[in-house]
């Protein structure tokens, strides 16, 4: 099994949302799907090539989210952005 490593860059939009301990709770029910099988999220394009997307839904104080991410050359997950879910 790959050792995966998940990695944030994304102090900026969580900031926006209200800060990791609003979204923490949120994040934890994707952690493990991220780590064992990333390439099994859903992709969509963008303006500099596609991403991948999962879709969290509201956990005490955190609204829905879209957590974007991109794979990189080791295999790890690396979340780069991080949205309200405005359809969920």
């Amino acid at each position: 099994m790959i050792e995966r490593k998940i990695i944030y860059e994304i102090d900026q939009a969580a900031d926006a949302i209200g800060g990791y301990q609003r979204i923490d709770d949120s994040l934890d029910t994707i952690l493990e799907p991220l780590t064992r099988n990333p390439r099994g999220f859903p992709t969509v394009e963008c303006a500099w090539g596609s991403v991948r997307y999962a879709r969290t839904k509201a956990v005490h104080e955190c609204p829905p989210l879209l957590w974007y991410f991109l794979m990189d050359q080791q295999e790890n997950v690396v979340i780069v952005h991080v949205e309200i879910d405005e359809e969920g």
